[in-house]
Order: structure tokens, then C-alpha cells, then sequence
């Protein structure tokens, strides 16, 4: 996604504080899949582990901020450049179908690798999907003029993708308990349709409902920056001033800290009324999803400060690795849980898995580097 244009100045390039924030998000997400693959039972009673583990809570919902923060950072830029909403919607709805279809493709590919066979395994409903999903939802619904717009090429409203984002993000939410037990009754074929909406046994642990939520939080944190950095007029390369990012910062912290304290402590008070357990049916849900959010946006706000204060290789290097988060996702899982990754899964102690995450990091990163180096060769050709 471009960055807007701040009116009374040129700008051009994308929004380094989101693709930095990407990287980040990036980085954390192979450790966690990695430590978790090939880290022997021993070696997940450490210490060590168990903080991997909280940061491995953190690239999903990061990633889903992320993906509403480029949803509204393309909107903004459609407002000031005037362009007709009309046409921006159906380019970014494209976009997240596009993303939704790549997740059947890798989806099928890692079933090809590991040798399953059976749709369930060809036809799951993983992170990919819900992000092309909800950016389609989100961008059909609310990449719209504003109200009472006459002229039929009119810019987007901004304010309405807002007034969406919240909409579906409380809708997604305060619906969850209530309608993620339907998915028990959707069997083949139906059931890979109702997978990319509820959770469907076999089929999804990642369905829109209720993690669009994450992707509206994105939407808003993001026009708050926006705004921010227009009334500085401070073109910093992380999208908004200092100050706004400290902010978000504090704010993710606060909603991390609120949302895992309330999900433990309607759990604990709910007892076996719910099955003692958090699930998608269970009320403390609802404090999940404002744990979660919480995580993502600190996530967000640490990494477009890093934009700020990273020079350099590092942060080409970085960059890189951030507007190829896609290419470095489905890069590494199979050496985390697929066939590659057999021969040391679930083997190694906790030194030798961090040797070994960061070759992986590495590699992921060269793998992005060469998915560029050929586009730059096409383009030239």
C-alpha cells in the first residue's frame, strides 16, 4: 500500500513504520513456529521456552493490525489524491481475494509436500484466509464516498471506513460466543464455507468471526496516526509523530494487560459452566480479543518507532523482510512443522534451536530477496 500524501506536500514511497512493523512482526513469528517445532519435550520445560511462547502470541494478531492499517493507509491516499472510491474499493477487495486465494495455493502446496491427502487438509482455513477475507469485507463495506456524495467518482470518506471497521470489528466480537458453536453442524461441502466465517472442527482455528476485530483496531490505529501526522505536518518515516506512537504503545500495553487479567478471571469465576476452559463459545472471549488487540498494536507502535531510529543496512535489510512478510511466511513453515523440518522436530535443546533460528531467519529473509531480485529482472526485461 502507497503512502498518502499530506496535502501542501510531495510525498511518495510506501509507510516504513507498517513495513517495519511487518519485519517485526516477521522476526517473532518464525522463532515461535520454530522453537515450537523443534524444541525437544525437555527443552519446553525451560524457562527459555515459555518466553518464546508469549511472544509467539503476538505476530497473529500484529499481522491482522497490519493488514487494517494498509487498508486505511490506501484510503487516506485515495481521499487526497481524489480518486473515485468506486474504483479503489474493487482494486483493494481484488487485493484480499488475491490474499485469500494464495492461502488455498499454499495450503495445498504444504499438503503436497507432507504427503496428506483429503480436502480438509487441501481446503483448511489458516491465517491467510482470514486476511484477505476481512480486507475484503472491510474494503466493500466502508470504501465508500462520504454521505450525501453526489458525484458518482467521488474520493472515499475515510470516516466511513472507520464507522465500518467499528461496526464489524464490535459485531465480529460480542457475536463470537454465541455463533461459533454452528460450525459443529457444517459438514463437507459446506463446511469449507463456513470455515472462513466460524471455527469448523478439521477445517479452521482462524475464522473471521472474531478476528476481523484485530484488522478493524488496525483501521482505526492507523487513521489516528494519520491524523496525528497531519496536524504536525511531520513527515517522519514511522507515519506519525513520536508522541502518537507512545500513545498507541501505551495503549496496546493497557488493553494487554486489562484483556488477559479478565480472560483468566471469567475463566476462573465461570468455572465448569463453560468447560473451564477459554474457547470461541466462552464469554472471556470477548477480553481475548481486547488481549490480543493489545498485543498487535504494541506491536505496531514499537516497530514504526523503529522506523524512526534503525539506519542503514539493518534497516534495508529489515524493510525488505517486512514488504515480504507473505514470501517469509510461507517460507519457513516447512521447515518449522513440515517435512523439512523432520529430521531435528521436537529434538533439540534450546541452545541449538537458537543457532538454528536465526540461520532460518536468514534464509527467509534470502528467500525474500530472491523473490525481488526476479521481479527487478522482469520488470527490466
Amino acid at each position: 500500500m502507497r503512502r498518502a500524501d499530506v496535502p501542501g506536500k510531495k510525498t511518495s514511497g510506501r509507510l516504513e513504520g507498517i513495513d517495519m512493523a511487518r519485519a517485526f512482526a516477521g522476526i517473532i513469528m518464525i522463532q515461535g513456529h520454530a522453537y515450537d517445532g523443534w524444541a525437544s519435550p525437555a527443552a519446553k520445560e525451560t524457562l527459555g521456552y515459555a518466553f518464546t511462547r508469549v511472544l509467539g502470541s503476538l505476530p497473529l494478531p500484529a499481522f491482522l493490525v497490519l493488514a487494517g492499517a494498509a487498508v486505511a493507509v490506501r484510503t487516506h491516499a485515495a481521499a487526497v489524491r481524489g480518486e473515485s472510491a468506486g474504483a479503489v474499493r474493487r482494486r483493494v477487495v481484488r487485493r484480499g481475494l488475491e490474499v485469500m486465494g494464495w492461502g488455498y495455493v499454499v495450503s495445498a502446496v504444504y499438503a503436497l509436500m507432507d504427503g496428506h491427502g483429503g480436502l480438509d487438509t487441501f481446503l483448511r482455513v489458516d491465517v491467510l484466509h482470514v486476511i484477505g477475507l476481512s480486507i475484503a469485507v472491510l474494503a466493500l463495506l466502508g470504501i465508500r464516498p462520504a454521505f450525501g456524495a453526489k458525484a458518482a467518482d467521488a474520493p472515499p470518506a475515510p470516516a466511513r471506513l472507520a464507522l465500518t471497521a467499528s461496526v464489524v470489528g464490535v459485531l465480529a466480537t460480542a457475536a463470537c460466543p454465541f455463533v461459533s458453536g454452528l460450525g459443529e453442524y457444517a459438514t463437507a461441502p459446506l463446511g469449507y464455507i463456513v470455515g472462513l466465517f466460524v471455527d469448523v472442527p478439521g477445517v479452521t482455528l482462524m475464522p473471521f468471526v472474531p478476528l476481523v476485530a484485530w484488522v478493524s483496531v488496525g483501521v482505526l490505529a492507523t487513521q489516528s496516526m494519520l491524523a496525528a501526522r497531519e496536524r504536525s505536518g511531520e513527515l517522519s518515516p514511522a507515519g506519525a509523530p513520536a508522541k502518537t506512537l507512545y500513545q498507541m504503545a501505551a495503549i496496546g500495553l493497557a488493553a494487554w494487560f486489562f484483556g488477559s487479567l479478565a480472560t483468566g478471571a471469567l475463566v476462573d469465576g465461570l468455572g465448569d459452566a463453560f468447560g473451564g476452559v477459554l474457547s470461541r463459545r466462552h464469554p472471556a472471549v470477548w477480553f481475548n480479543v481486547i488481549d490480543l488487540a493489545g498485543r498487535g498494536l504494541v506491536v505496531f507502535a514499537v516497530g514504526a518507532l523503529a522506523a524512526n531510529h534503525v539506519r542503514g543496512r539493518v534497516k534495508g535489510a529489515l524493510l525488505r523482510l517486512g514488504r515480504g512478510s507473505l514470501v517469509a511466511y510461507v517460507f519457513h513453515i516447512p521447515f518449522c512443522y513440515g517435512a523439512l523440518g523432520r529430521p531435528v522436530a521436537a529434538k533439540l535443546d534450546m541452545v541449538t534451536s537458537t543457532a538454528l533460528v536465526g540461520v532460518l531467519i536468514a534464509v527467509s529473509w534470502a528467500a525474500v530477496w530472491l523473490r525481488d531480485a526476479v521481479r527487478s529482472r522482469l520488470a527490466s526485461a
